[in-house]
């Protein structure tokens, strides 16, 4: 089963390269565009984004600071 799920992911990729002309900086360009789709859809979140909350206090939110670093 892994195996196929590899070859899918590269025929999926190879794909996407062969639309950009298989020129990287196409390719990168489209993963952005991409990236941003998903990040404006609001359905996933992503690495390094700030999350609001309501909690100001950080003993709320089960952060240690006592250790000052």
């Amino acid at each position: 089963m892994t195996d196929e799920i590899i070859r899918e992911v590269r025929r999926v990729r190879h794909d996407i390269s062969r639309r950009c002309d298989h020129d990287p900086r196409k390719v990168v360009a489209y993963y952005r565009e991409f990236q941003e789709a998903i990040k404006q859809s609001g359905e996933y979140r992503f690495c390094g984004e700030t999350v609001e909350t309501d909690d100001a206090d950080p003993a709320q939110a089960n952060v240690d600071t006592s250790s000052g670093t």
